[in-house]
């Protein structure tokens, strides 16, 4: 496994951990690769997310891509405890999407361009 999937990996992982606390017991995953990024997508049923903490998390996942630390953080990512692990992935990424509602789950999309600019 190459850098670039070892990142998405520890994405992927940080995704499933956080759909995992939130009580999900179906979990739905998916890696695209496209020919510029990947779309990293995970829908769950877990305990979803009210408005105040779903601002929380697009706050922690609109941090800029730091490509000049991503080699850092991609080892890290997977491996973290709370919202430290959602930041991490807003810095190794381009774009999200996400849509959560209590009591229903939530669906995110995470979007990684393959060069870091």
């Amino acid at each position: 496994m190459g850098p670039e999937w070892r990142k998405i990996k520890g994405i992927l992982d940080e995704l499933i951990r956080n759909s995992m606390k939130a009580g999900a017991k179906i979990l739905e995953a998916k890696i695209e690769e496209k020919d510029d990024h990947f779309e990293i997508y995970i829908k769950d049923n877990g305990e979803g997310m009210d408005d105040k903490t779903l601002e929380h998390v697009k706050e922690a996942l609109s941090m800029p891509r730091r490509c000049e630390i991503e080699e850092y953080y991609g080892n890290l990512v997977g491996h973290s405890s709370g919202d430290f692990g959602l930041s991490m992935i807003g810095m190794m990424t381009d774009d999200f999407y996400i849509n959560s509602k209590k009591g229903k789950g939530t669906e995110i999309k995470i979007i990684r361009k393959k060069e870091c600019r």
